[in-house]
């Protein structure tokens, strides 16, 4: 969650320009004394750039240059996520309004941004991407009391570490995938063991 760079309402629209390409940000939150008061997206001031340049008008460009401000091109009352909300909160609000980047705050302070970018980042950590583990995806399970917790135990009887273990739903008879992370000496006899307890190996990977 980074402290969020801000702009007063007040400010020139080519001065949130230049904040955004600097920083390569998405969006801009907006802040006067403190209070949030809108937010400026990165592909609004593109699109009123290309218009003004695109016309040649040389009046139009000295005012997008100017006079223009972000109050004139800010979108007021923004949807915003609180600093308590979960991951999955942020991912339904954003597929339900689809928006990939939110201001976060405490209160009634901004105290940070969270975009796409940093879930994606999120998820990167989570399934340990990079690292130099065993990854078996298993195809077509059925979930049922104790069908997680009985793959870990092949894992253990193998002499490994499960790092990580999550489901992802198929269209098949509600069956899903079974996505496997591991620390195993012998990746070989555990993907030989899941074969022999009925399981389809999808992805494996060493």
């Amino acid at each position: 969650l980074p402290m969020p760079h801000t702009i007063s309402s007040g400010a020139l629209a080519t001065e949130a320009v230049m904040i955004i390409r600097e920083h390569n940000l998405k969006m801009l939150p907006v802040v006067d004394e403190g209070r949030l008061r809108g937010v400026v997206h990165r592909r609004d001031l593109s699109e009123a750039a290309q218009c003004v340049s695109g016309s040649g008008d040389v009046c139009e460009m000295n005012y997008f240059c100017n006079k223009l401000k972000v109050k004139d091109v800010m979108v007021r009352m923004p949807l915003v996520i609180s600093l308590n909300d979960s991951v999955e909160e942020t991912l339904i609000k954003g597929r339900d309004n689809m928006m990939s980047t939110f201001p976060v705050m405490d209160g009634e302070q901004v105290v940070g941004v969270v975009s796409d970018r940093e879930i994606f980042v999120t998820l990167f950590k989570l399934l340990e991407a990079g690292q130099q583990r065993t990854r078996i995806t298993l195809s077509e399970v059925t979930l049922g009391p104790g069908t997680l917790s009985g793959i870990l135990r092949i894992v253990d009887d193998n002499g490994g570490v499960a790092r990580a273990i999550f489901t992802v739903p198929e269209a098949v008879n509600g069956r899903v995938r079974v996505v496997l992370r591991a620390d195993c000496p012998n990746p070989e006899k555990l993907k030989t063991m899941l074969e022999e307890k009925g399981y389809n190996i999808l992805e494996y990977v060493t």
